[in-house]
């Protein structure tokens, strides 16, 4: 679009993008193109304003109906591989103009009623197959039908004023088919001057860092220059020349709503029906991550002063190292100035840009000196075996980082990669950038549960356990100096850390332990956690294993343990008198049977003559396992007795417990 150029862009995280043109027009109106796949945030926040005072009257924009049923009444179709063919078949029985070339010079002009196309086959002999020699045009003129073959066709114009009108009707739609849009803003008469702003997809914007560091002797610490690039893509249609862009840190709510696709909704139908009230009219229902703070001094940077060198002068450690931070400080200065909106932070670029229709650009929008201190740190979760080598720093910049890669060179060496991590200012950045094979780690995890104490209440002992976590570290330093490793563990809200030294250093998700070890020495770190659980026993399951148990450990009030051998001693009885109840019942079911089996025969024999002495002796046996039974009877009903009495006391000590 020329008639109003991109002025401004404001580029968002999460692939949105605000877009200002402005510029000079006249007439009535000005058209604007779009992609198909913008429309809907077009219409959702275009806005134009004319401040030259002009009036904007109205916007303008294709209706999307089904192409296929627009197409339905128009009777011209033309295929995209046989237009030609397609045009001449539509036209049929329509007045046109036909011009058509007899030789390399020779042109004659026909004039008639289109009667049609032919494409008659032959049967070739020395193809022995039919072939379709080229197709000829049939017009009938005043001079009656005239033929013509469509390759000799040169010019076709169309009279017939439906028909021409049907011809341009279907090549207007067939232009739809591109995946472009216009949108055309209507305008009072004059001169204007336009401003149009709105939102549409856009490319997410990206930044990457630079880390051009210097240590001190020690090693430990050092000073670096923080550069950091804001990385954007021009997909317009255009290219942009001298825009105003914006590069924001944050996340706006954005959606995309249909407001381009025509909708006609559902309604009953309601038949009208003679002499009859017509139906009720029915409505159809329509369904940052913030880092962990460290503890860690702020400190604040140094704004720099000139322009960043190209990527390539850091090729050579030579170079690189006579380039140290100070000096790179003077050969950047960033072109962007930070904006604390609230909800977002803004890195407006302050010179404007100029970037190519597919082409990409990077402006540096962040420069600043930082102090450093360099730190292993190990998290066998993270990297199993070694430590990392991280250098940890405040934001320093003024301004809020955006999530990226940066790159660090140090004393002229390239030294690894990290991630900075999303950081307002002054919060403290950690970038693990290296593996340090000189010092491994020996991780060695146990687990087991202890009971500290119980509790009686409602007939249950209640148990005071803990399930424990003891994790111990062997770091081993192979190299001549002395190390030392910060051990990182994660914090769980279950399990509380106890019988552990201090952390050094506590964050949101972490605790961190310094662990020195000497050179070619070893070191070791015990961490224990736990969780509290609670156990439930009932009192009566307790037996005499259990109790001497308790009292070992000392888990019982003095007062409890008396009572609870009483009870034990109860529930003894109450086993004991069961188990004399049993063999009882085995007796009472043996005399059962004994008294079956005797009356079976009693039933045999006849009470005169010989059988009478052996009946006699039969009925006398039968007399005698009845008083057994009833003996049996008595016992059983004294150990009831026994049973309920001794039930009674255990109940009774049960609930002296507690």
């Amino acid at each position: 679009m020329t008639a109003l150029p991109v002025r401004e862009i404001v580029l968002y995280k999460h692939g949105v993008g605000f877009f200002v043109r402005a510029g000079e027009v006249s007439g009535e109106s000005v058209t604007l193109t779009f992609k198909q796949a913008e429309i809907n945030d077009i219409l959702k926040s275009l806005a134009v304003f004319d401040r030259a005072g002009g009036q904007v009257l109205g916007i303008h924009y294709q209706t999307p109906l089904d192409k296929e049923a627009l197409l339905a009444s128009c009777s011209i179709d033309l295929d995209k591989d046989s237009s030609l063919r397609d045009l001449v078949t539509s036209l049929r029985g329509r007045q046109v103009e036909i011009v058509q070339q007899h030789g390399p010079e020779t042109l004659e002009l026909l004039k008639g009623i289109m009667v049609g196309l032919d494409a008659p086959q032959t049967y070739s002999a020395d193809m022995g197959e039919f072939v379709s020699p080229a197709p000829y045009v049939s017009i009938l003129t005043d001079q009656g039908v005239r033929t013509l073959h469509l390759s000799d066709l040169q010019q076709l114009r169309v009279i017939d004023p439906q028909a021409a009108q049907d011809l341009n009707y279907f090549l207007n739609m067939s232009r739809s088919e591109d995946d472009r849009r216009t949108v055309q803003v209507q305008l009072s008469p004059g001169e204007h001057d336009l401003a149009v702003y709105y939102v549409a997809p856009s490319p997410t914007w990206r930044v990457s860092y630079r880390l051009v560091a210097e240590s001190n002797p020690d090693g430990t610490t050092g000073k670096a220059l923080l550069q950091g690039w804001g990385l954007f893509d021009n997909r317009l249609d255009e290219d942009l020349e001298a825009v105003k862009v914006t590069l924001v840190a944050g996340q706006p709510i954005s959606f995309v709503y249909d407001l381009y696709e025509s909708r006609i909704p559902e309604r009953p139908l309601v038949k009208d029906e003679s002499r009859v009230a017509p139906g009720p009219i029915e409505y159809e229902a329509i369904a940052m991550e913030e880092p962990s703070p460290m503890e860690l001094e702020r400190t604040r940077g140094v704004a720099l002063s000139k322009r960043l060198p190209v990527a390539g002068q850091i090729a050579s450690s030579d170079y690189v190292s006579r380039f140290a931070p100070a000096q790179a400080a003077q050969s950047m200065k960033p072109t962007a100035e930070a904006r604390d909106t609230g909800e977002t932070f803004q890195y407006a670029v302050t010179t404007p840009v100029s970037v190519k229709r597919g082409e990409s650009a990077l402006v540096p929008i962040i420069g600043s000196e930082l102090a450093y201190e360099r730190e292993l740190l190990y998290n066998g979760n993270k990297f199993a075996g070694h430590p990392v080598a991280a250098l940890r720093f405040s934001n320093p910049t003024g301004l809020t980082l955006e999530r990226g890669p940066v790159t660090l060179v140090e004393n002229g060496d390239y030294k690894g990669e990290a991630i900075i991590p999303f950081s307002k200012d002054g919060a403290g950045v950690y970038l693990p950038y290296a593996v340090e094979l000189g010092v491994r780690v020996k991780e060695d995890s146990r687990y087991e549960t202890i009971t500290t104490g119980l509790t009686i209440k409602d007939a249950h002992f209640i148990f005071e356990q803990y399930q424990t976590s003891t994790r111990s570290y062997t770091l081993e330093n192979t190299t001549a100096k002395p190390v030392t490793v910060l051990v990182e563990g994660e914090i769980s809200p279950q399990w509380d850390l106890y019988d552990s030294p201090a952390p050094d250093v506590t964050t949101l998700e972490n605790r961190r332990w310094k662990v020195s070890v000497k050179p070619h020495g070893r070191a070791e770190l015990v961490i224990r956690h736990r969780f509290k659980l609670v156990e439930h026993e009932e009192v009566r399951s307790l037996n005499k294993r259990r109790l001497a148990e308790f009292v070992r450990h000392n888990w019982l009030a003095a007062g409890a343990i008396q009572p609870l051998e009483r009870m034990l001693d109860a529930l003894g009885q109450i086993d004991a008198a069961r188990s004399k109840q049993d063999e009882l019942d085995q007796q009472r079911d043996a005399r059962y049977e004994e008294q079956s089996h005797l009356r079976e025969n009693l039933t045999a024999l006849s009470s005169d003559g010989p059988e009478a002495p052996l009946r006699l002796r039969m009925l006398t046996q039968l007399e005698q396992s009845q008083d057994v039974l009833e003996a049996i009877a008595r016992q059983r009903a004294d150990l009831d007795a026994q049973i309920a009495q001794a039930e009674a006391e255990v109940e009774q000590i049960i609930a002296g417990l507690g």
